[in-house]
């Protein structure tokens, strides 16, 4: 049998079937209608004969007439019961045996047609007739419908039979007419598969002039086609492979003599590719990685790196070590082949050994440059400002009278000293964002990552660039709301950014004003720094972040500065966890954003950030009243002009070349105070620093750092304090005298003192509060300030913390906890 032909015998069967039950199913329908008419008819007729005969024997009360009246219509087909009731509804005469049922005999008699089912009886179809008009009472005759589905099943079961017939005859016919079909299709089969085996030369079979025998001719003509163009594909099959071939040799030359490393991954993390260069670079020479994991050959830095590119969907890089010590730059890439799903990830790795050592190299360089140009600018500023304030105490007031080109000619070298000074601090700023960004950017900056407050950072800011705005008539306003969160950075960078953006902002706008504000989104805090200036164009809103690259022609326009100021900017907030960027409208001024991370630690706030801190003892005096100073620094201007300074300032000084001569004068002179410079030849600034702590003599003079080196590096040495070279007379004088007198020349928060009842003050006052102290003697009070809002640092006896909730102290913002020893006993006061 073929599947043809069973398909369609399925199909004549499924269509008979579904013609024959629906045909079985209106017939059935149609004829119960019928017969339940006829029974209601039949019904009917037979109660309104007895109503029509019952009347005289109901009247003469003759129960046996009656009854025997309604046993004649029992025999009638389909009758199944009848029964007579009076007009007060009682029963004369029924066809029941033995008894009536009790849902007929349990009330009156439905009217009319009514269909019942009676239990162990079955169902009936009552029709109900009066007598002389419900006079006389009623007559119900019950057609048993049993005789209804026996009628009913007679019918369909006959035409379920010959609709069975005419299917068989109709299968027999179907087989001889499919069986013509299916011997030429069959036959056309073969040759279709002769075809498929490119056996071109077959001959189509005989057929007729049908559609069967077009078909068979359709394919003779469509194999003689294929029969061509598999020869020329065949042809140009072979073209493209030769060609595949030298491509594939030549990129595979290419990848085999790649300077960089090459590695490709699947997405499972295993090697699909990889070239010889990346085995060099790893010192792998034996075994191939490729179908291993990336990680069992290569380090796991790989597999990280390209997991983080197919994660993120972005490059990501990062730096691996290389075999000898070697230092590799990894970038990887997540890529989806064409017309593939899958993903590989290509690694290129490249040796920047060199590059490495020759920006270690470029970072030394500009150390030492900086060093060796901090150092002459330290003398030349600073004998230029002597220069300048001397001449205008002692020598311009003598040359009120003097000839007017005299008076001209000092009022001209008045304005050079002037532009000495202001260009020797431009200079000394260059040199700054040099430093700074060439040590960011080799990863060697120092930072001194801590809590802090934004509008601390940013209020100092303000009034470090507030005499700029000034000057140019702007309004600067700092809006950073009060509830802002505190978070962790290094307070000093924070401090330049805000500079410089402020500083940047007041450069480039001529009215108007500069507004700080600042909102917390989510995880971080967005700062915006808003001007009304001229705007930047959009070109240059990127640009402006790279290094020596300013907004507008530098031609022309002449934009002061080194172009250094936002790269730093750039360096340090990423540095922090955030990035920056630039928005603005041309002409209506622009606003730069940063954004810093807000970390979850410090918004339960349960510690204190500073650790507990113990005073320095503070230096005895001079013998002659006057303090002592001892300059140390191997730069003979420099300390010529550190002499001078403190000379003028009152103080008797005496200078040292080298760290052996500065321990010799120590011993013998006993300064009162020592500035050191860090970077000497022989022997060092830290190493003179440590044997002036080691020598009980020497031990409690303070020291004084002035060198190249970053403020932090300079308190790291163990001195007292430090000064950055060019160091000015302000911040120079004010800290020698801070550190003389025991007090601290540089900014520092409010001071709070709690000491209940008088005890354990100590005897001079804390150096590290050279502002605003306060101290108190009572506990509410100490709490009243604080939930005023104070925010400073707290010094508490240690005696007296452990009656005070240091946890709730701590936990107040912007309040800092210290605890000093108490003062000993019999000590003055």
């Amino acid at each position: 049998m073929s599947r043809l032909f069973r398909k369609t015998l399925l199909a004549v069967v499924l269509v008979f079937g579904v013609a024959a039950n629906a045909t079985a199913l209106l017939s059935a329908w149609l004829l119960h209608r019928h017969l339940t008419d006829e029974y209601v008819t039949t019904g009917r007729a037979i109660a309104m004969a007895i109503a029509a005969g019952s009347p005289d024997a109901l009247a003469a009360g003759d129960a046996a007439a009656v009854q025997a009246m309604i046993d004649e219509f029992l025999h009638i087909d389909g009758v199944g019961y009848v029964f007579v009731t009076d007009r007060q509804e009682r029963v004369v005469a029924h066809t029941f045996v033995p008894a009536m049922p009790a849902a007929l005999a349990g009330g009156p008699a439905p009217r009319g047609v009514a269909q019942l089912a009676l239990p162990n009886l079955g169902e009936f179809i009552q029709v109900t007739a009066p007598i002389l008009a419900g006079e006389g009472g009623s007559v119900s005759v019950g057609m048993d419908k049993a005789g209804i589905w026996r009628i009913m099943r007679g019918a369909v079961m006959g035409q379920e039979a010959l609709m069975l017939a005419m299917l068989l005859v109709a299968v027999v016919v179907f087989y001889a007419l499919i069986g013509g079909i299916v011997r030429p299709l069959a036959e056309l089969a073969g040759y279709a598969v002769k075809i498929r085996d490119h056996d071109f030369s077959a001959t189509p079979p005989r057929t007729g002039d049908d559609e069967v025998g077009l078909l068979a001719r359709a394919m003779q003509s469509m194999a003689s086609q294929l029969s061509q163009l598999v020869s020329d594909l065949t042809r140009d099959v072979a073209d493209a492979t030769r060609g595949l071939q030298s491509s594939l040799a030549h990129t595979r030359a290419i990848i085999d003599n790649l300077a960089d490393g090459l590695l490709v991954l699947d997405a499972d993390g295993l090697v699909t590719l990889h070239n010889p260069a990346l085995l060099a670079m790893f010192g792998r020479l034996g075994g191939e990685p490729d179908g291993r994991p990336a990680a069992e050959s290569f380090p796991r830095e790989l597999a990280d790196l390209a997991e983080a590119a197919r994660k993120e969907g972005r490059l990501a890089v990062a730096e691996v070590g290389l075999a000898e010590g070697g230092t590799g730059k990894a970038v990887a890439t997540a890529v989806r082949l064409a017309g593939e799903a899958r993903e590989v990830v290509i690694i290129l790795v490249r040796d920047v050994t060199v590059e490495k050592e020759v920006d270690r190299m470029k970072t030394e360089f500009i150390s030492t440059v900086s060093h060796e140009l901090r150092t002459p600018l330290t003398s030349v500023l600073g004998f230029a400002k002597i220069i300048r304030r001397k001449f205008g105490d002692a020598v311009a007031p003598a040359l009120a009278e003097a000839k007017p080109a005299t008076w001209r000619a000092a009022q001209q070298i008045r304005e050079n000293l002037d532009i000495i000074v202001a260009e020797g601090q431009r200079l000394t700023e260059l040199v700054d964002d040099v430093l700074d960004i060439a040590k960011m950017e080799s990863g060697r900056c120092e930072w001194d990552m801590a809590p802090l407050s934004l509008a601390d950072a940013a209020g100092h800011a303000v009034r470090a660039v507030q005499g700029l705005a000034r000057d140019k008539g702007l309004t600067l306003a700092c809006e950073l709301p009060p509830s802002l969160p505190r978070i962790v950075g290094d307070r000093d960078r924070l401090v330049q950014v805000f500079v410089n953006l402020v500083g940047n902002a007041v450069k480039f706008t001529a009215s108007g004003g500069v507004r700080i504000e600042a909102r917390v989104e989510g995880p971080e805090i967005v700062v915006a720094v808003r001007d009304t200036g001229c705007g930047i164009a959009p070109d240059d809103l990127e640009r402006i972040f790279e290094k020596f690259k300013q907004a507008g022609d530098t031609l022309t326009e002449k934009p002061k500065g080194t172009g250094l100021g936002l790269p730093i900017c750039r360096q340090i907030v990423e540095r922090h966890g955030g990035r920056i960027w630039a928005e603005n409208a041309p002409g209506r001024g622009s606003v730069f954003y940063f954004t810093l991370p807000i970390p979850g630690v410090l918004q339960e706030g349960a510690a204190c950030p500073l650790p507990a801190w113990t005073p320095p003892a503070v230096p005895a005096a001079s013998r002659d009243g006057r303090g002592r100073v001892l300059v140390v620094d191997d730069d003979a201007a420099v300390r010529r002009f550190l002499e001078t300074l403190l000379t003028d300032a009152g103080y008797v000084a005496a200078t040292a070349a080298s760290g052996v001569e500065a321990l010799s004068l120590a011993a013998s002179w006993r300064p009162d105070c020592v500035t050191m410079d860090l970077r000497m030849p022989g022997m060092d600034g830290r190493e003179a620093i440590r044997r002036l702590r080691a020598d009980p003599a020497t031990r409690r003079i303070p020291v004084l750092v002035v060198s190249v080196a970053s403020r932090r590096e300079g308190v790291a040495s163990g001195a007292d304090a430090a000064v950055v070279k060019p160091v000015t007379q302000e911040a120079f004088l004010d800290t020698v005298r801070g550190l003389l007198e025991g007090r601290q020349a540089v900014p520092s928060r409010p001071c709070l003192l709690y000491a209940r009842n008088g005890e354990g003050v100590p005897v001079k006052r804390f150096y590290m509060c050279p502002g605003e102290s306060l101290i108190l003697y009572d506990e509410a009070e100490l709490w009243r300030v604080v939930e005023q809002g104070f925010e400073g640092t707290v010094f508490i006896p240690a005696s007296l913390g452990h009656d005070l909730d240091l946890e709730r102290l701590c936990a107040a913002p912007g309040v800092h906890v210290v605890l000093f020893p108490d003062e000993p006993a019999g000590r003055e006061s």
